[in-house]
């Protein structure tokens, strides 16, 4: 498990074409590319088959682009290019970047997108409304148009007003797990609105976390300061940073405590961070992280089994390695499928 497979990328490239590729062969070369890529070839690249797909010039859809570009990234630039390559393997890798343009490009296109509704917010001013998504096992970085930026991470939602720089509130409304660096603006608050509570900062930088599938709702400031309101707008309390906000869902009860904000801000930079964590939420982000479904056999669920590890550049196959190696647990991939168990 995790160990490399030879890959014959001639032979994987015209099945690729010819659409006849198995789930598990995809994810095979997937992996390979997220362990060869490098960001100015990928970029090279998304610039040549941009133009030769879309017949627009890159400058007239910046947004998009750039959004576009940086999920590639995200997806598959991890590791620097070693240095030392053989003619050989370079070859290997110029036939991996088409490849990817095939394989990444179509994900890529359905995994961030912006759609536009219109509404009436005045009778005689229409506001118009944005939204960037990042699906399952994805992670996006983009500017709003006030130039605060956001870190999306998996399976969630970002909905904002176009014009929201010259609105009196900078409102924005969050699904799923988000990063924020607000631009400061102090005649023009910033509100991140969530289905428990609302998030209202002047400018600062902080993580919040409401997934529907989640028990919890938390935030945790990094820089500045944030005031948490409730529903009708009233102020609950206000955080410090290095402060974490955690609302149970179910009772209704809200904390506050002390803590290293890398554990909980640093999958904006592309790694996951475990320190004494539980098996069950270990569990739930691996799945978003990776877009797989991860089975653990029930008698673990009430264990207090706890892991510890960072995780970066690793496949999916080599983490199950990784827990099996430091827990007593054993693990098996089929495609996308995990079981865990003892």
């Amino acid at each position: 498990m995790g160990s490399k497979q030879h890959i014959d990328y001639n032979k994987f490239r015209e099945r690729l074409h010819a659409d006849s590729l198995t789930n598990e062969e995809k994810d095979l070369l997937r992996d390979e590319i997220i362990s060869t890529y490098k960001n100015q070839e990928v970029e090279n690249l998304m610039h040549e088959h941009w133009d030769q797909e879309s017949g627009d010039p890159v400058a007239e859809q910046d947004l998009y682009f750039r959004n576009l570009r940086l999920q590639i990234w995200e997806k598959i630039s991890k590791a620097e290019e070693k240095a030392g390559i053989s003619p050989r393997r370079t070859s290997a890798k110029l036939i991996l970047l088409r490849i990817a343009a095939v394989l990444f490009l179509p994900l890529v296109i359905t995994s961030i997108y912006l759609s536009y509704l219109v509404f009436q917010a005045e009778p005689d001013q229409q506001v118009v409304m944005q939204e960037v998504i990042a699906s399952p096992g994805s992670r996006v970085h983009f500017m709003l148009p006030d130039s605060s930026e956001v870190w999306l991470n998996s399976g969630s939602k970002l909905e904002f007003a176009a014009q929201m720089a010259s609105l009196k509130s900078r409102n924005v409304k969050l699904t799923g797990q988000g990063y924020f660096h607000v631009k400061r603006n102090e005649e023009h608050p910033f509100i991140v609105e969530t289905s428990e509570l609302n998030i209202k900062v002047l400018g600062t930088m902080f993580d919040v976390s409401d997934y529907s599938d989640e028990p919890t709702f938390s935030t945790t400031l990094e820089h500045g300061s944030i005031a948490l309101l409730n529903t009708k707008g009233k102020e609950i309390t206000r955080l410090q940073p290095g402060q974490r906000a955690v609302l149970d869902k179910e009772s209704n009860e809200l904390t506050v405590d002390n803590v290293n904000t890398r554990y909980t801000t640093s999958w904006k930079d592309g790694r996951l961070v475990f320190k004494d964590t539980r098996l069950d939420v270990v569990v739930r982000q691996l799945e978003r992280w990776y877009n797989c479904k991860i089975t653990v056999a029930p008698e673990l669920l009430s264990s207090d089994i706890r892991y510890t590890a960072t995780i970066e550049n690793e496949t999916l196959g080599e983490v199950l390695s990784m827990i099996e190696i430091s827990t007593s647990l054993k693990t098996k991939l089929n495609g996308r499928d995990v079981r865990i168990m003892k």
